[in-house]
C-alpha cells in the first residue's frame, strides 16, 4: 500500500501494510505456482510426443524391413519414400 496509514494510525497502520505486503505475495506465488504448473504439464506432453515419435519411426522402419523382406514392396520405393520425408526436413502439412 502505502507510508500514509503508518503515518495516521502508528503500529496499527503498519499492520495494515503488512497485511496487504503479504497478501500480494500469497497472490503471486499463487500464479508463479499456476504457472509452474502449466509449464510442467506441458513438458510432460513433450516428453510423451516425443517417445511416441520415436515409437512409431521404430514401427515404421520394421514394417518397411518386413514390406521389402516379403517382396511386397520394392526397396526403391521405400528409399524413394525415406529420401521424400528427409527433403521435406520434417516441414508439416499444414500452412
Amino acid at each position: 500500500m502505502s507510508w500514509i496509514p503508518m503515518l495516521l494510525f502508528g503500529d496499527i497502520g503498519q499492520q495494515f501494510t503488512l497485511d496487504d505486503i503479504e497478501e500480494d505475495v500469497a497472490h503471486l506465488r499463487a500464479q508463479l505456482n499456476k504457472q509452474r504448473s502449466t509449464l510442467q504439464s506441458r513438458d510432460d506432453a513433450l516428453v510423451t510426443l516425443r517417445r511416441e515419435v520415436t515409437d512409431l519411426q521404430l514401427v515404421v522402419a520394421e514394417l518397411s524391413r518386413l514390406l521389402v523382406a516379403n517382396d511386397t514392396l520394392p526397396r526403391e520405393a521405400v528409399e524413394r519414400i525415406v529420401r521424400g520425408l528427409e527433403r521435406r526436413g520434417g516441414q508439416s502439412d499444414s500452412p
